[in-house]
């Protein structure tokens, strides 16, 4: 008597369909892993560019601070005593034409 088979691919055929849908789950775990990892690092990465960011902003402040400090008309004329400078007097400043103004 013939048997009939429900099944066509056999007992090698399920193994390595076992085997493949192993392999494949096992390569979905390591793929997702890696993304996992990679999302994390990025996530530092955009932390500590913040950080860098903010501290950047804080230093132009505080040199902007000090530009204006250094540039007021008090610190200015305490800084050309100090180098024996004095206000000009009458006949000692020339202004010239500039070159633009030349060409009209």
């Amino acid at each position: 008597m013939n048997k009939v088979h429900s099944s066509t691919l056999g007992t090698g055929g399920w193994f390595l369909i076992l085997i493949v849908a192993i392999l494949f789950s096992f390569s979905l775990s390591v793929y997702s892993m890696w993304i996992r990892i990679d999302t994390q690092e990025a996530a530092y990465d955009i932390k500590r560019l913040q950080r860098e960011y903010k501290e950047a902003q804080i230093h132009i402040a505080k040199l902007e601070t000090e530009k204006d400090s250094l540039l007021s008309p008090y610190t200015l004329g305490k800084t050309a005593e100090k180098l024996g400078m004095s206000m000009a007097d009458p006949g000692q400043i020339r202004r010239l034409q500039s070159f633009n103004n030349r060409q009209r």
